[in-house]
């Protein structure tokens, strides 16, 4: 078959089994999980190659679309992700929501793939939608607030958007993100404001703590490990085409990972904390439009298996750190994973923070080096500085997880010898179990693919780093500081950040021009 056919067929099949999941969803799901299969097998295949394809849809002045570098790693993150989703929560899903992540995976295709400002458009704003209803999944009034909100919100941020784009469309003449060279410096401020919105980056981020904490954990691991990737593949293009806007990015993401990380080693609560984390890790991924998509593919990936893994008991969420209380989550313990289960699930969570703080031989020390290698000198700086933040957050959560586990399941279900082959039998007749053990094979297989970057320096740096993260944790345990992070996301919400965030863009490219 032709590229120019595959392609196209590939994009939109998703929403097309997403439909046809609404009249026969039994049928349809194992193909569904097929398909991400599919994708993900020919997206990590692809990744570091030299394959790019561009093809217009619908012939000359149609939608214009590049698979390359910049669509690869993000299709495999987004589809490892929804893999994850399904795996772990297929039984608690609620009406239609798998056919709603299947419509959701063809905006973000969309959205890796298109350089075309319109389409770019039209896909976030069904990201949007996807997300509103994954956010409105728990059904209860907060999780309604929550999702009106990001749709409000997210609407004037792509309002803020098509205004900047109309702008740039009568000075070039076409809708092209390579013919932004041409566009005024206004206009390119109303469209990274609004991109950066819907990637969830500082200060246009805030809306993230607030709803990964409240959302269903399925909906939270697909919000932090999918939606939020939708903005970083055109402000990753941009950046590597236009160079005012890729040294705004470096001003943006060095002020989005400290202050992000800063109010992450304070929050109290963990969904909260891991939101927080969000905001200061699509900050780094925007330093580098070389390695931007590749490192929130990591951070996609490892933020979906946190908040599958983040809960304990399986019906529910529940704040399990030992300093929070139990606030709108206020219940028990209503059901326990088999300890086997559960131990898989810690050791899960711990890999995935140690990914993400940068431990050597797991995929975040990769990446990280990646990003680092590509920063200025100045940006270096600070880029440690938010490192060693990040793990303050990671060593909080990590000593969290593992004592609540301590406290309810303790150790001798692991190793006494009585319940061995009761835990063996466990883990071969679960395929929940299957996906936990797959999951973080892959974060250390994928590791030993890039050797080149492990030397003495960068792996003493990491470990430096991580125990200095965990004294740093040790000495702030203590500070509640509830009344200094809560107000600023009162006052600076999700419907006055985008403007803002347009405005000092528009400051920094016409007078400061950093």
């Amino acid at each position: 078959m032709e590229l120019s056919i595959l392609f196209p067929a590939l994009i939109f099949l998703p929403a097309a089994l997403g439909f046809l999941g609404c009249i026969s969803p039994r049928i349809v799901f194992p193909i569904s999980i097929a398909m991400l299969l599919s994708y993900a097998a020919l997206a990590v295949n692809s990744i570091n190659s030299d394959f790019s394809y561009a093809f217009t849809l619908i012939g000359d002045g149609g939608i214009q679309f590049s698979i390359d570098q910049y669509t690869f790693p993000l299709v495999f993150g987004s589809s490892v992700t929804l893999l994850i989703s399904f795996g772990l929560f297929y039984k608690k899903f609620s009406h239609y929501f798998y056919q709603v992540c299947l419509v959701l995976f063809t905006a973000l295709l969309i959205s890796f793939s298109t350089v075309d400002l319109v389409s770019m458009f039209i896909a976030l704003e069904l990201v949007g939608f996807a997300a509103f209803l994954l956010i409105a999944d728990r059904n209860d009034k907060k999780s309604l607030f929550n999702s009106f909100q990001y749709l409000i919100g997210g609407g004037l941020a792509m309002l803020i958007y098509l205004v900047g784009v109309v702008q740039a469309f009568t000075y070039t003449g076409t809708f092209l993100i390579a013919d932004l060279v041409r566009a005024p410096e206004t206009a390119l401020c109303l469209i990274v404001a609004g991109l950066l919105t819907k990637s969830g980056v500082f200060l246009c981020g805030l809306w993230v703590p607030n709803i990964y904490s409240h959302a269903n954990c399925q909906s939270s691991a697909i919000l932090s490990g999918c939606v939020t990737c939708a903005g970083i593949a055109p402000i990753a293009r941009m950046s590597q085409t236009l160079a005012p806007i890729g040294d705004s990015m470096v001003v943006i993401g060095v002020i989005s990972a400290v202050v992000a990380a800063i109010y992450a080693v304070f929050e109290r609560e963990s969904g909260r904390a891991l939101g927080w984390s969000s905001v200061s890790q699509l900050g780094i991924a925007i330093l580098s439009p070389t390695y931007a998509c590749i490192y929130a593919m990591q951070h996609g990936i490892c933020k979906a298996l946190l908040f599958s893994t983040l809960h304990t008991n399986s019906s529910s969420q529940l704040p399990h750190n030992s300093h929070s209380a139990l606030g709108h989550h206020g219940h028990q313990l209503s059901t326990k994973h088999p300890p086997i289960e559960e131990f898989l699930r810690v050791l899960v969570f711990v890999i995935a923070s140690l990914s993400i703080m940068g431990f050597p031989f797991l995929t975040g020390f990769v990446t990280k080096n990646w990003v680092k290698s590509d920063l200025p000198y100045e940006a270096k700086i600070i880029y440690t500085t938010a490192a060693l933040l990040t793990s303050t957050v990671y060593a909080r959560l990590i000593y969290d997880r593992t004592s609540h586990y301590i406290k309810n399941y303790g150790t001798k279900s692991i190793i006494n010898l009585q319940h061995i082959s009761r835990n063996v039998i466990d883990i071969l007749s679960t395929p929940r179990l299957w996906i936990l053990i797959f999951s973080f094979s892959l974060l250390i297989a994928y590791s030993f693919t890039q050797t080149d970057i492990y030397y003495a320096s960068s792996i003493s740096s990491a470990i430096t780093s991580a125990i200095l993260g965990g004294i740093l944790f040790v000495s702030v345990v203590g500070i509640q500081a509830d009344e200094f992070v809560k107000p600023v996301t009162r006052t600076l919400d999700l419907v006055g950040a985008p403007f803002l965030v347009a405005a000092l863009l528009l400051a920094n490219l016409l007078y400061l021009k950093i």
